[in-house]
């Protein structure tokens, strides 16, 4: 009894330590190709995303400000490593959404107005099907503000916001989907550093709580919902 006990752990160990080096194989991959995709993730940041998705095995996640998609390609990659949940891509792709609230004088107005949206949008589309992600990334063309009807309250597993950045905005992107959040459920916000956050992180840090051993510095920050 004792022998097979002992054979069966040895089988077990050596099956968990394949699936790591499968999973650490994978997330090479993932990094390898992400740097080809418009977008401002970094490795860094891609891994602790998709570290997070592997161990708390989400069902729906969100992400609020897509552009070229450089961090919902690692969110939609880690969930296909696991075959189940969803990302809900949000993001309008219009040139008048993304600057408003900003100065005209304001490099991001300046800088947002200019880029060709329509040809990012098309390659985030792309992206996805060549991929083969379409099973685990619903598109959401639209604002978040019309976007947040569509989830119910506590639904949501993992959400990241990274959408307009002014303090309107950013603000309103956290009031309007906290309640959306499960329990427990985890919360990023990137950009953390700006002046113009502040309000919205100071918010997060009154209804949830930090956990800076995953955040990224102090501009990606990780928030775990009470």
């Amino acid at each position: 009894m004792k022998k097979t006990i002992f054979i069966f752990f040895i089988l077990f160990s050596t099956f968990l330590k394949s699936e790591d080096i499968s999973w650490k194989k994978y997330k090479k991959k993932t990094f390898f190709y992400q740097k080809k995709i418009p977008g401002w993730c970094t490795v860094e940041k891609s891994e602790k995303m998709m570290n997070l998705i592997y161990n708390a095995s989400p069902e729906i996640c969100v992400e609020i400000g897509v552009f070229g998609g450089s961090s919902v390609y690692p969110t939609a990659m880690a969930l296909k490593f696991l075959n189940k949940g969803k990302i809900y891509a949000i993001d309008p792709w219009e040139n008048n959404e993304c600057v408003e609230g900003y100065d005209k004088n304001d490099p991001n107005y300046i800088w947002w107005n200019k880029i060709n949206l329509n040809k990012i949008y098309k390659s985030f589309k792309k992206m996805i099907n060549i991929n083969k992600l379409s099973s685990f990334c619903q598109i959401m063309k639209m604002t978040s503000e019309n976007a947040v009807n569509f989830f119910k309250d506590e639904s949501i597993d993992i959400l990241h916001i990274d959408g307009n950045h002014t303090e309107q905005k950013s603000f309103l992107d956290v009031q309007n989907f906290l309640p959306k959040v499960k329990k427990g459920g985890f919360i990023w916000f990137d950009d953390a550093n700006w002046n113009t956050t502040s309000k919205a992180i100071n918010y997060l840090q009154e209804n949830c709580e930090f956990l800076p051993n995953m955040s990224i510095n102090n501009t990606c920050l990780l928030f775990r919902k009470f």
